[in-house]
């Protein structure tokens, strides 16, 4: 009896402990959200957009008036005097024609920028997958705990039944080692699960793009809709695929750039004054 008893302490000063620790509860939005903000692959596909639209506008800064400024001081000194002078110059040059090679690259950097926008798409579809995949993780994690504890509850009031029929002799101890067997084994059961869930809580917070590690939880109410089984259009799904998308605007901005290395053999045409 007092080896049931310490086993009903001890495990009561678990679920005590382990509910002292501070956890935040997120909703799938809220994973979403935080995602959003903190996964690097997400992050960095988002820079690469920025970086194409501001290589393009660098590339098409050519096409405007390139002006230079420039001013000097000098003093010379003899026996008789000292003269200071001072002069101030600026110049400009337009470009008139240069065999279309500016265009073409401005043309090739408008292709590149679908090129990463597709690509952002397709890492956030990827991103999204994977948090999909660790949030529902967790949240199984999560409820396979609440079983390990009701087997737990349910074997340790079946040893508490047995050792007092063992005690009155009404029961072998057989069927008393048994039991005790069953409620390690649900203990076993327990900790295993805790486990997971700090292994199910961790593939959370890298997949949202945490640096550190948060003991968060999860909840989500689950609505089943009826679905039509239909032939999908695969040729639809192809054809929008960011992949290909991608593959495409990067061929594209491949000829855009042969045509503006070949315009290096054509004249260039510019007016300058200063």
């Amino acid at each position: 009896m007092k080896k049931v008893i310490f086993f009903i302490i001890f495990f009561i000063a678990q679920i005590y402990l382990a509910k002292g620790e501070s956890q935040e509860i997120f909703s799938w939005q809220d994973c979403v959200r935080e995602a959003s903000k903190n996964n690097p692959d997400l992050i960095s596909a988002q820079e690469l957009v920025v970086e194409q639209r501001a290589s393009k506008s660098i590339t098409a800064s050519t096409l405007y008036p390139q002006l230079q400024a420039d001013i000097s001081a000098s003093t010379t000194e003899t026996e008789h005097a000292t003269t200071d002078s001072y002069s101030l110059g600026l110049s400009g040059t337009q470009i008139i024609f240069d065999g279309l090679k500016t265009l073409n690259k401005i043309k090739a950097t408008k292709e590149d920028i679908k090129a990463a926008q597709q690509n952002y798409r397709f890492v956030s579809s990827e991103v999204r997958l994977n948090l999909r995949t660790a949030f529902i993780g967790l949240l199984k994690a999560q409820e396979l705990i609440k079983v390990a504890e009701e087997i737990i509850r349910i074997r340790r009031n079946s040893l508490i039944l047995i050792t007092l029929r063992y005690e009155s002799g009404l029961e072998h101890k057989g069927a008393l080692l048994t039991a005790e067997a069953n409620l390690a084994e649900a203990k076993f059961e327990l900790n295993q699960a805790q486990r997971n869930l700090e292994l199910a809580q961790r593939r959370l917070c890298k997949e949202i793009g945490y640096d550190e590690f948060k003991p968060i939880l999860v909840k989500e109410d689950f609505t089943i809709d009826k679905i039509e089984i239909e032939e999908p259009n695969w040729e639809a799904l192809v054809k929008n695929h960011p992949t290909l998308l991608k593959a495409t605007a990067n061929k594209s901005s491949q000829a855009f750039k042969i045509k503006s290395a070949y315009a290096e053999f054509l004249p260039e045409v510019s007016v300058s004054s200063g």
